[in-house]
């Protein structure tokens, strides 16, 4: 499903090159859940932006389903975000002035999906993560975790084969953080989503099936979670 290569992503300060990402390749399987862990500053970040094309590389390959992503242009790159790749932030990334149902149905419409259908497939996917009695309720009105079901939901919604997920309980309490966590696994294995996802929280790496340690832009260890 996600195929990493040889990855490099340098920065220079003044004149001296900073390697964010320094040569990492990894493979991940179709519906397979992989955590991403390492120190701030280790690269994580910058890893889970390449593989999602958000930024470029200076050096490597990034390949899902087999096509490299690398090569494609702006506006490719952007309708594979939006079709191909789900996205759960830490911060929820939610339209405030906009209801549970508008936030997931408007990715639809801006692809050119009628209203009706685009509104039946938000309420259909919402009631799948426990929110189908609160489509029309704003963040404002939504706890912290509801909010995060509501973002999972909308990264649902294309049906993609590949979630990235970005400290999806850094702004959460201990309790919402367990809810969602188990949400995010039931990804991999009732939806057969691939999930890669970027974490500091220990607490959080016993739900995936692989954990990659990343220090100073580089793999250090991949352990596999005999737990999961």
């Amino acid at each position: 499903m996600l195929e990493v290569i040889n990855l490099r992503k340098t920065y220079f300060q003044g004149k001296i090159p900073v390697h964010a990402v320094d040569g990492i390749s990894f493979r991940v399987a179709p519906g397979e859940f992989v955590a991403i862990t390492g120190p701030s500053g280790s690269g994580k970040s910058t890893l889970l932006n390449l593989i999602s094309s958000l930024d470029q590389p200076t050096e490597g390959d990034v390949r899902i389903e087999g096509r490299s992503i690398i090569s494609l242009s702006d506006a490719e790159r952007t309708k594979l975000r939006r079709r191909s790749l789900g996205f759960i932030f830490q911060f929820f990334n939610l339209l405030p002035t906009m209801s549970a149902a508008d936030n997931v149905a408007l990715p639809l419409m801006l692809e050119g999906k009628k209203r009706k259908p685009s509104y039946q497939r938000a309420a259909e996917i919402l009631e799948r993560v426990g929110l189908g009695h609160r489509l029309n309720h704003r963040p404002d009105e939504l706890s912290g975790g509801e909010q995060q079901r509501v973002a999972i939901a909308r990264a649902l919604v294309f049906d993609p084969g590949l979630i990235l997920a970005d400290e999806p309980t850094g702004n959460l309490d201990s309790k919402s953080g367990v809810q969602i966590m188990e949400m995010v696994a039931a990804l991999s294995r009732d939806f057969k989503k691939t999930v890669v996802m970027v974490t500091h929280d220990p607490s959080c790496w016993s739900y995936s099936e692989r954990l990659i340690r990343i220090v100073d832009g580089q793999i250090h260890s991949i352990e596999e979670n005999k737990r999961a």
